[in-house]
């Protein structure tokens, strides 16, 4: 039994497509439950789109359904893809979410082959996706074809790097408040420094050589670094915008603009 649908998109709230798209799911699924996991990832930023959709999704009941509706036209294939991992229902279309998702790892992967996709705009996808709820919910495996990663558009991940007792990361994303999230993982960190003192080194000279444990352990604006909950590096102020003092930007696929900050291990 399907637990219910989850939506992430790019469509932002200053144009009707969510709108419109809630309005599909009420009319073919009225008793289901939607909830939103985001709607304002920026645009061609796939990595993004993939931070925000890994942190919450696993936390879905199992069964639970996923609609993404992220960058439909990346693809010229007009693909759309459906996956069955780690017990959730995902839905998307093929540019590169996917691979980015799971690492290019075995999946159950599927084409979507009910019909052909003509327009391939937003609402002719959330039509195809419902067809797709609909077998799932019925067990029916008909419309689906079995794929492999070779079949569909890979991507990967700008990843943080270790040399020469150096991390060189890049700034992952901005969030609301400011904080500037960086591709460093935990793990990755502890294994690269092997408990020694480290130097966190950014734009303006600045450094930091210690990690917190939560914002309120240094005083207002005070700059601080942290592994926050979803388990990568963080460079925040406290009651402030790191971002805003120092200029961060988060690395864009169609842009030359980037944010390098390097960890030095002595």
């Amino acid at each position: 039994m399907l637990s219910g649908l989850t939506l992430t998109s790019d469509f932002g709230f200053r144009n009707p497509a969510l709108a419109v798209v809630k309005a599909k799911l009420f009319g073919a699924l009225p008793d289901v439950a939607v909830f939103d996991i985001n709607h304002q990832i920026e645009p061609f930023n796939t990595q993004q789109a993939v931070y925000f959709f890994e942190q919450a999704y696993r936390h879905f009941p199992e069964n639970t359904v996923h609609f993404v509706f992220y960058n439909l036209y990346e693809n010229a294939n007009k693909q759309l893809l459906y996956v069955y991992e780690n017990r959730q229902h995902i839905f998307c279309p093929d540019n590169g979410f996917i691979t980015m998702l799971f690492h290019e790892r075995p999946l159950q992967l599927f084409r979507l082959n009910d019909q052909e996709i003509v327009h391939f705009n937003y609402q002719e996808v959330c039509d195809h996706y419902l067809h797709g709820y609909e077998l799932i919910s019925q067990e029916v495996k008909q419309g689906f074809t079995p794929i492999t990663i070779q079949d569909i558009l890979v991507k990967r991940p700008n990843q943080a790097t270790y040399a020469n007792n150096i991390i060189d990361a890049q700034v992952l994303f901005v969030d609301h408040y400011g904080n500037v999230v960086l591709n460093v993982k935990e793990d990755f960190f502890e294994v690269s420094g092997r408990n020694r003192p480290f130097r966190i080194s950014f734009l303006k000279n600045e450094e930091i050589n210690t990690l917190n444990k939560h914002y309120f352990d240094v005083e207002a604006g005070e700059v601080m670094a942290w592994f926050n909950t979803a388990g990568y590096l963080e460079i925040a102020v406290h009651m402030g915008s790191a971002a805003e003092l120092f200029g961060f930007q988060a690395a864009r696929e169609r842009s030359l603009f980037y944010n390098q900050v390097k960890i030095f291990f002595e």
